[in-house]
Order: structure tokens, then C-alpha cells, then sequence
């Protein structure tokens, strides 16, 4: 009779795998990021339609990067162009697309940093690679390449594209 009541209890206990299998994975499917990455293409499209408009109200000629950065340089300099983990010394000026200049090195100081180590904006970096020491140029700089979503917490907001004037001084 024991064996009989064990045999019973273990029976019941034994369940074939139906139905679905419930994941504890967190991440969303494929589909429900959906909008949000399509959002976000919008957003970038808009922006470029704007910067893309300001170019051509100033007429100026520019370069666009496979990256998004506009560059038009000035004045070509001298010596080696600048590469990775050189480093560098820059004069500039910011700007808003509303004309306002947020940033100027003759206040506020130049800017020294190592290329591609260091913490300044993406579009710095890429830009001065494709200078030499002694050049000038000009550059528009998507939001993305900027100071992101979040602004620069001072004088840029989110998503705000900048125009720089830059100058690379002799080492």
C-alpha cells in the first residue's frame, strides 16, 4: 500500500512541458524598439534638412563626412597632417545656428587635447584629422557629433547642432 501512495505522489508530480516558454530576458523584441529607432531617424533627417538650409543661406561651400560633419577649410596649413594621438592646440570659436556665439578661446582659453584620446566632441577630433598644423576651417556639427541629447549643461541644449571656427596653432 505504501509503494502504491509514493508511486501515486511521484505521478503527480511529473508534468510534460506544454504551452510557451516564459524567458526572464528583459530585453524588449525587435519590434518594440521599433518607433523609437525610427523616431530618432526622423529627428536626425529634420536636423540635417535644418543645417543643410543654414549652409546654404551663408553660402558656404562644405564638405559633408560620412559621419555627418560639415567642414570647409579656410586655409590649408603647413607640415604633416595631424593623426591619431598627436597632440593638439586649437583656437576657436562656437556658435548657435542662431548666430549666437556661445564659446570663444580668446575668453574662455584654447583647447589642447590628444586626438582620438580624449574627451572633446567627436566632431573635433575627425575635423582636425583632416588638417594640418597653421589651418583654419569652419564646421557644422550635428547634434550627434556635439554635445548629444543631453547639451553641454551650460549654453548648448539637447540635440542643438553647433558651428565652430577653429584655427590649429604651430606646435
Amino acid at each position: 500500500m505504501c509503494l502504491f501512495v509514493v508511486t501515486l505522489l511521484c505521478a503527480c508530480h511529473r508534468q510534460n512541458a506544454t504551452g510557451t516558454v516564459v524567458s526572464n530576458d528583459k530585453t524588449p523584441p525587435d519590434d518594440a524598439e521599433a518607433p523609437y529607432v525610427e523616431g530618432n531617424k526622423r529627428i536626425i533627417h529634420l536636423e540635417n534638412e535644418e543645417i543643410e538650409l543654414f549652409i546654404q543661406r551663408y553660402g558656404w561651400q562644405m564638405e559633408r563626412t560620412g559621419t555627418g560633419l560639415y567642414i570647409q577649410i579656410l586655409e590649408q596649413g603647413n607640415g604633416a597632417q595631424i593623426q591619431e594621438d598627436d597632440r593638439v592646440t586649437l583656437e576657436y570659436q562656437t556658435f548657435l545656428l542662431s548666430g549666437e556665439k556661445i564659446y570663444d578661446s580668446a575668453e574662455d582659453g584654447v583647447k589642447t587635447f590628444k586626438v582620438a584620446k580624449s574627451e572633446e566632441i567627436n566632431a573635433l577630433h575627425e575635423a582636425v584629422r583632416m588638417l594640418r598644423p597653421g589651418a583654419r576651417a569652419r564646421l557644422v556639427i550635428p547634434s550627434y557629433m556635439a554635445y548629444g541629447v543631453a547639451g553641454d549643461g551650460d549654453k548648448v541644449n539637447g540635440r542643438e547642432p553647433v558651428v565652430m571656427l577653429i584655427h590649429v596653432l604651430e606646435p
